[in-house]
């Protein structure tokens, strides 16, 4: 982190990459940068954003395709908690907007805080980002409340076609072009989906299969251990 940060001071143009999931604490970085009046993009690697973002701070300047005029590039890979402490131990000030959108990154990390985070570590810089008047009220609308109507319906034929295997501890969904474009969901709406099938008692592994690839696996999630 600390490398990033010397790098940001010597930068003049700075171009910061980030896929959804780390998309919240990105968007912390580009305030923090802005507040450095330095030129900043943010850009978005994935095809399609994912619109339950819609309440982080600058969402409307998020780029879709890379910027060449940049000297210095970030890959956010790191999480809300790692960029949080270290705003914290370097004394920087967390403006609403960082506020919001770390807290943002929080909630997509702990999966809504039903993960197991151990020491109650993210309760309590939830509390503290609460404290710097983060509006924690939309986050958790947009974040847990609410969804499209084409998330419901890719939902639907999704839950149609699931199957139990191995006496019901894996969850199989299927996938393909088709059900995309029937739902007009995006690929990425599936793993909310498939992680909801581990609220059945005794799934421990979800798979998602591609129906047009010869039911080839896309992805797998497993369930974590408390």
């Amino acid at each position: 982190m600390k490398k990033i940060f010397d790098n940001i001071d010597d930068a003049k143009h700075i171009m910061i990459l980030s896929d959804n999931e780390h998309l919240p604490v990105a968007s912390a970085l580009y305030t923090h940068i802005l507040r450095l009046h330095k030129k900043v993009s943010l850009v978005l690697k994935a095809d399609q954003i994912d619109t339950k973002f819609s309440f982080l701070p600058w969402y409307d300047k998020i780029k879709g395709s890379k910027v060449t005029s940049c000297d210095f590039v970030i890959d956010v890979e790191f999480d809300s908690i790692e960029f949080y402490n270290y705003l914290k131990d370097l004394q920087i000030k967390i403006n609403p907007k960082m506020a919001t959108a770390l807290y943002g990154g929080l909630v997509v990390q702990s999966d809504g805080f039903l993960k197991n985070i151990s020491d109650g570590i993210i309760f309590a810089i939830s509390h503290e980002l609460m404290m710097h008047n983060a509006d924690y009220k939309s986050v958790n609308s947009f974040l847990r409340q609410s969804v499209t109507l084409s998330f419901l319906r890719l939902k639907a034929i999704m839950l149609k076609e699931m199957l139990l295997e191995n006496s019901a501890t894996r969850a199989v969904f299927y996938i393909c072009d088709d059900y995309l474009s029937a739902s007009g969901a995006t690929i990425q709406d599936c793993d909310e989906i498939m992680r909801e099938s581990f609220k059945l008692p005794h799934i421990k592994e979800v798979v998602l299969l591609d129906k047009d690839m010869n039911n080839s696996i896309i992805k797998k999630f497993k369930k974590e251990i408390d």
